[in-house]
């Protein structure tokens, strides 16, 4: 339904997990969206949404005071409000028609809160906050820096990376020269990706006398998202350069080996102990609920991943079923689960000799001969 909101540009109203929006009424395509001279949306971000509003509702530190600090339309920050029970919302944002819209989608909600106008590592030198979200449009690299240096001890941090043709390895040399870092392109990109972005982070929060300490980080659609605390304890980095030795290991390498991927973050994707107490709210979406049950199965497995199609082509044989190939797993004392980087992956702790053991076991025509 249109809203009677005047705007340059035309608006409609929708909704969002709990909240209202007046948003750009303007052509949307599949993927990372398009930008256009007015407040940037896209909905099928809404998944990064609901899962933010859930982790932010259990964080493990009370939150005084939040910054969404690329508003747009303010959605996050609304729902962080709504939905995570945030008392002091700020929003931020360079352009005037956003932090306008901003401003009636409060009004929209029932809220109140703070709606700024300007650059992001100027309002972070403003003052401290205990949770600051970044969400671009594009890559999140030029606010990382001075997040990192503005951070205060045991304070939380959101980003969102959409440039996930050049975190998965579609573009290596553009990852090199944006994250200083090697990617790789197969089954394995999205999650070598995403721990790209986190090791990047590490790296500059030590490079600000600062550690991070991931609660919650994962990928879905076109985008990578984390949500972490900055702790000013430094410790040993937990990045590393690695080569991949077979179809889901990896060892660590020197980064003048040219086959490595890295450096990257090669510990926990965030903290099993929340994760496993976060469930979906009234308004989490059906399609994100299922995200999240696959994130709890598999938060507590190793890194890295075996597909069953690299699995059969090894095997020059059909796959079995995901869930009898889990199962198989589970049998003999190993833990084993879906991921949710890609609709065929498992994770697991089992040596992979005995992942193909099993998954010879399993085959539709059982062991190869030979």
């Amino acid at each position: 339904m249109a809203t009677a909101v005047r705007f340059p540009y035309p608006v409609m109203e929708t909704r969002e997990g709990a909240a209202r929006l007046h948003v750009p009424d303007v052509p949307r395509r599949k993927g990372p969206g398009t930008k256009g001279h007015w407040p940037f949306y896209n909905p099928t971000m809404a998944v990064s949404r609901d899962l933010s509003a859930v982790v932010l509702a259990k964080w493990p530190r009370p939150l005084g005071s939040a910054l969404d600090g690329l508003a747009a339309t303010g959605a996050l920050g609304i729902r962080m409000a709504l939905e995570a029970d945030l008392r002091s919302v700020t929003f931020n944002d360079r352009s005037r028609s956003a932090t306008d819209l901003v401003r009636a989608n409060l009004d929209l909600n029932g809220l109140t809160g703070d709606v700024l106008e300007g650059d992001l590592g100027f309002r972070l030198s403003e003052k401290p906050y205990d949770f600051v979200d970044i969400d671009p449009f594009g890559p999140p690299t030029p606010f990382l820096g001075v997040a990192f240096e503005a951070a205060q001890r045991g304070s939380g941090l959101g980003v969102t990376a959409t440039d996930t043709a050049v975190l998965c390895g579609t573009y290596p040399v553009a990852c090199e020269r944006r994250y200083g870092s090697r990617p790789m392109r197969g089954p394995q990109g999205g999650e070598i990706g995403l721990r790209i972005l986190l090791g990047y982070c590490a790296r500059l929060a030590a490079a600000n006398g600062k550690s991070i300490r991931p609660i919650l980080a994962f990928g879905a659609e076109h985008f990578l998202r984390i949500q972490l605390i900055v702790e000013t304890n430094p410790s040993s980095m937990d990045v590393v350069m690695l080569s991949r030795h077979d179809a889901g290991a990896f060892g660590p390498v020197r980064a003048e080996d040219r086959t490595a991927v890295g450096p990257l973050w090669r510990g926990a994707l965030g903290d099993p102990g929340i994760i496993r107490q976060l469930s979906p709210s009234a308004w989490t979406s059906i399609r994100s609920a299922r995200l999240l049950s696959l994130l709890q199965g598999e938060c507590e497995l190793p890194p890295f991943f075996v597909t069953t199609d690299e699995l059969a082509s090894r095997e020059h044989g059909s796959p079995p079923r995901l869930d009898r190939f889990l199962d198989g797993l589970r049998s003999i004392g190993y833990r084993a689960a879906r991921t949710h980087f890609h609709p065929r992956g498992v994770k697991t702790d089992a040596p992979y000799a005995d992942v193909l053991r099993v998954f010879r076991e399993r085959m539709p025509s059982g062991p190869r001969d030979g």
